[in-house]
């Protein structure tokens, strides 16, 4: 018999639900639906309980378990966000029992419900999903900000060697500013501006290298440059197998791959893209996030 996982990945201004063959690791049926953060709580429910269904198709499968991805400060234990930036619906409110309530009559009423940090469970969905996982894995997610989650054997780490605190990246200070800064995407722009002195988008320098301009082909070799010097001290201090990169900056990965080294740690685009934290929410195990194995 099948065993099958609901993975649901709570973003911005949409929501994306998978339900994931937990023995195959693999997403067998996906759905979307547009909800902007600022919705009342209610709207966010209703959306989020409605993607989960469709998720599930016509018969509502009895999963394993549901798991959220959801942005952080969110506290996985009680299910209650601490967010003050967006999702102001959301804070302070327990959230398992009004999921419960919205889910009902579709799904058990006893089903599990797991929340996860979104970043860590993009690095735990790759991790999970990998044919030859390794022993140590850093997600990173380059856009608009920038993510991050460290996985120790299939566990996400927010503390130990190597691990900053909380397991965050992207506030942690250089001489030049912090790494979200140098790493997002708004920092191609600045680059291309510094090095060119015109103005362009990271998809528009990005276009233009792939049309073979010297200038944003030295963009991206400038950026790769910079991505190894600002990631390798990372990885060596986690002693990481492997890093992962996602988010939208990683569509140029091929731009500047050539000149990103991170010594013996292996370095690859995702593999699973927009379902590697709904893989992740389906790999969650209850025991470890009651625990607070995620943050």
């Amino acid at each position: 018999m099948t065993r099958l996982a609901l993975g649901l990945d709570v973003g911005g201004s949409h929501v994306t639900a998978g339900l994931v063959d937990v023995d195959a690791r693999r997403v067998v049926r996906a759905a979307r639906r547009d909800v902007p953060h600022t919705a009342p709580l209610e709207t966010l429910l209703r959306a989020w309980a409605d993607t989960a269904r469709d998720a599930a198709g016509d018969h509502a499968p009895h999963p394993l378990h549901l798991g959220l991805a959801m942005p952080g400060p969110f506290d996985a234990g009680s299910g209650t966000s601490h967010m003050t930036h967006k999702f102001a619906a959301l804070r302070g409110v327990p959230l398992r029992p009004h999921l419960r309530r919205v889910l009902s009559p579709d799904f058990p009423a006893d089903l599990p419900i797991l929340f996860g940090n979104d970043a860590d469970l993009f690095a735990l969905g790759e991790w999970w999903a990998s044919p030859y996982p390794p022993e140590r894995l850093i997600g990173v997610t380059l856009g608009t900000g920038l993510g991050s989650g460290f996985i120790l054997r299939g566990a996400a780490q927010q503390s130990g060697p190597g691990v900053p605190p909380g397991g965050e990246l992207w506030n942690v200070p250089t001489a030049s500013g912090t790494l979200e800064n140098l790493l997002c995407g708004a920092a191609v722009t600045r680059l291309g501006q510094t090095l060119t002195g015109r103005q362009g988008s990271a998809a528009d320098w990005a276009n233009a290298a792939r049309l073979g301009h010297p200038a944003a082909l030295d963009v991206w070799a400038e950026y790769g440059a910079r991505a190894s010097a600002l990631l390798a001290p990372v990885t060596a201090a986690f002693g990481a197998d492997e890093l992962v990169l996602g988010g939208n900056v990683t569509q140029a990965f091929t731009l500047f791959s050539p000149t990103l080294s991170l010594g013996p740690c292996r370095v690859r685009p995702s593999t699973h893209l927009e379902y590697a934290p709904l893989l992740g929410a389906a790999a969650l195990p209850p025991a470890g996030i009651e625990e607070g194995q995620n943050r």
